[in-house]
């Protein structure tokens, strides 16, 4: 049956490469529904979308910067397991610097029956390629860098023809990937106690669907919103800071920038495409579980629809809870900022502002503390001002010098400074 309304999409899975060699340019499988095609920028309902389909040809990127997390985004645990992962062997160590000589303690190269004696991937290992096959390397990688997509995975070539497209565009309200922008959880503040099972799956998602060719097509595009489909997890980060696309201020001609939010929606089944589940080490103290007991319930399914209000003819909008982009080669004022109060051991206290328009922030607010931060804001102002010693007023002086009697005269309220025909008229008149 065909859906009730138009839905367009974009693949990443199994029918990937069916639907982009078979309709590159997009097609209508059934009534209401599209696919968009391989890449490309298009109109939809006045909305300018921009998007690319499939995961990226991981053998025709440069392998620099592929690790998964940078080092200020991964937790201790991340850290741990990473250091664990990159331990060097002794097969390695033997492989790169050779063998120890017994009379000097120098490092010397492996002989050839040291070599014969290791195992077949060992020598394996040690010979390096050829010539020719190098030679034969490159002639491949350069054919297949001429193709726009190769087996349904994109080239740098598809990447940098969408890029031109998004340049000729002027403005992308929505980008739709399937992979994550590298360096997405850059500038992400920690998570709350009852989001740290989500933030998890957020990280296992990002390290494992992270893509380098889709942070440079979200930085390019600086679209209103970014939706990316593998993961399996429904999360929104914080919004990031446009650095080009922005409203010019008339009275002052600064360029005000908005932001592009990002949201990963979560799978209709429960499943997690794109993220492999890594095998935990068996001890001894813990036995294999039997294949009856290890059958669980299946995953509950995450937020897989999200509804968005977009108006076509609107700028991306600034927003309070904003982060500097992931990407900016500029240094992050605010954290500059408060490094310079730390270290200059400031005490003022930043006021924050709490606009609330997220309505799941504030009910987690609510359920936290049972009132808003404005709430809690007022009263804060209020004690504070309570507290403060009240100022006294100081008397006031006049200018000019008055004499004892005119002031004995003021106090008293008599007419002795009067001379004698001045008393007079006044007591004719009265």
């Amino acid at each position: 049956p065909s859906p009730p309304i138009p839905v367009y999409f974009i693949d990443a899975g199994p029918a990937a490469t069916e639907l982009i060699e078979g309709a590159p340019q997009g097609k209508e499988l059934c009534p209401n529904l599209h696919f968009l095609g391989h890449f490309g920028v298009v109109t939809v309902a006045g909305l300018k979308v921009a998007f690319l389909s499939g995961r990226r040809h991981a053998e025709l990127f440069s392998a620099d910067g592929e690790a998964a997390l940078p080092e200020d985004e991964q937790d201790e645990e991340d850290g741990a397991a990473g250091d664990v992962a990159d331990a060097p062997t002794p097969e390695t160590l033997l492989q790169k610097y050779g063998a120890q000589g017994p009379s000097d303690g120098l490092l010397i190269r492996p002989d050839s029956a040291s070599v014969a004696g290791r195992p077949e991937g060992a020598k394996a290992a040690a010979r390096e390629p050829s010539w020719e096959e190098l030679k034969a390397k490159e002639q491949r990688e350069t054919a297949l860098k001429s193709q726009l997509f190769v087996r349904g995975r994109y080239t740098p070539l598809a990447v940098e023809r969408l890029r031109e497209e998004i340049a000729d565009s002027a403005g992308v309200d929505l980008l739709l990937t399937s992979e994550w922008p590298a360096s997405c959880l850059k500038h992400v503040p920690r998570a709350w106690p009852e989001e740290m099972a989500n933030r998890r799956k957020v990280r296992a998602a990002a390290r494992h669907c992270f893509a380098h060719p889709i942070a440079e097509v979200a930085a390019a595009a600086e679209a209103k919103y970014h939706i990316v489909g593998l993961g399996g997890v429904f999360w929104r980060r914080p919004p990031w800071r446009h650095e080009r696309r922005g409203e010019v201020v008339a009275s002052t001609g600064e360029l005000r920038c908005g932001v592009c939010r990002m949201i990963s929606l979560g799978a209709t089944d429960g499943s997690r495409p794109g993220v492999v589940e890594e095998e935990k080490p068996r001890t001894v103290e813990s036995p294999p579980v039997p294949a009856a007991s290890s059958s669980s319930a299946p995953a509950k399914p995450e937020k897989w629809l999200h509804g968005l209000d977009l108006d076509p003819s609107s700028l991306p909008a600034a927003a309070d809870d904003a982060t500097a982009s992931p990407w900016s080669a500029k240094p992050d004022l605010d954290a500059v900022a408060r490094a310079a109060a730390a270290e200059s051991g400031a005490s003022a206290l930043m006021r924050p502002d709490f606009s609330m328009e997220d309505k799941e922030e504030r009910k987690r607010w609510m359920q936290r503390f049972g009132c808003l931060p404005a709430e809690m804001q007022r009263l804060s102002d209020t004690l504070a001002k309570q507290d403060q010693p009240k100022e006294k007023k100081e008397k006031h002086k006049s200018l000019y010098k008055v004499s004892e009697k005119e002031k004995k005269r003021r106090k008293t309220g008599g007419d002795g400074h009067l001379p004698f025909h001045a008393k007079e008229r006044m007591q004719a008149k009265g």
